[in-house]
């Protein structure tokens, strides 16, 4: 058997070899249940002994699909965007799909760009989270106008009519998770998040002030801090220094994600306070290394794999049934919970 590929051999000479049509040997490459199992057989090993591999350009433009799926992340840095991006190529392989990931690296721009380019048919639909820069969609609405299957995940600000939208209640999420730390008696908390441009981590600081009006505890202003960097050194950079400023040093911190989490514990540890002795830290996220970091870090539990997995079930249902949901509905909001580990205990 000759296992190297031969770029001159065409499915012509396929056919021509095993002296049946071309129209056959296609179906049989493309494994069709025309096709009886002993002719597949007998056509993918001459397949294999002549060296042919199927063009898959000239397949894409007859069939009019490529099998593989756009996937736009704000940044490739994030545990977050990773798990999910794990999630939908699980789901991806499972129906013989691929992906392909580009990161907009949280610039309006460079999100254009991405959609555009996937729009050309390269891919037979997106799956994208928004930048928080990213406030007119018809960038989306074009790719929709031209027929292209598109599910929104995470950092959705509104709803975009014939897309697929996938989340959680970020909101309630958040409320959860700061009424826990009032009812367990932490007097002060703190909050630690991203840019105030990013909708999700607006809807947690709602969620957190929330929880301080039902309970009638009273945040302090001097205790919020929203980072302007989007790179993590910098972020470390600006948790330390906000932290070594502060006159008086809450009893517990809600952070918006993980990883402010852990910069704020690691800030904290090194101007000297033990967590959670003296500072109790509550994250979001749980992802996979919540658990492994030391102390073990409590955190609202979101399901980012399964996002990425539902996301891609989704996207696969529009684009080979020509529907999102059997019932119609264009939103699907995924289940957060606490997970209490040792930085709040």
């Amino acid at each position: 058997m000759n296992s190297k590929v031969n770029p001159n051999i065409r499915l012509e000479d396929l056919a021509r070899a095993l002296k049946l049509s071309i129209a056959t040997v296609s179906r049989a490459i493309s494994d069709s249940p025309r096709v009886k199992p002993e002719t597949k057989k007998r056509v993918k090993a001459m397949a294999e002994k002549m060296g042919y591999r199927p063009n898959q350009i000239a397949k894409s433009l007859s069939s009019g699909k490529t099998n593989v799926i756009g996937v736009i992340i704000p940044r490739y840095d994030e545990p977050f965007f990773i798990e999910v991006c794990r999630g939908i190529d699980h789901i991806a392989r499972k129906y013989n799909y691929r992906i392909v990931i580009s990161s907009s690296r949280n610039s309006y721009k460079f999100e254009k760009e991405n959609t555009f380019a996937f729009e050309k048919g390269v891919v037979d639909g997106v799956i994208m989270s928004f930048t928080h820069h990213t406030k007119t969609f018809t960038h989306v609405d074009e790719m929709i106008s031209r027929g292209l299957p598109v599910v929104l995940f995470d950092n959705v600000s509104s709803k975009i009519k014939g897309a697929a939208h996938v989340i959680i209640d970020d909101y309630e999420s958040a409320f959860q998770a700061t009424d826990l730390l009032i009812k367990e008696n932490n007097k002060s908390i703190g909050y630690i998040s991203g840019t105030v441009m990013k909708t999700v981590f607006n809807k947690r600081f709602d969620g957190f002030k929330e929880a301080h009006i039902r309970n009638n505890q009273v945040y302090d202003e001097k205790h919020i801090l929203n980072c302007k960097s989007i790179h993590q050194e910098h972020e470390y950079r600006e948790v330390y220094n906000f932290l070594n400023k502060l006159e008086h040093m809450p009893n517990a911190f809600f952070c918006s994600t993980d990883n402010y989490a852990m910069l704020t514990i690691k800030a904290l540890i090194k101007l000297g306070y033990k967590v959670p002795r003296d500072v109790k830290v509550m994250g979001f996220g749980n992802l996979h290394y919540s658990s492994m970091f030391t102390p073990e870090l409590s955190s609202v539990s979101q399901p980012s794999f399964y996002m990425g997995e539902v996301s891609a079930e989704i996207l696969i249902s529009k684009i080979e049934k020509d529907y999102y949901f059997e019932d119609g509905k264009d939103e699907v909001i995924l289940p957060t919970k606490i997970v209490q580990r040792e930085t709040t205990r």
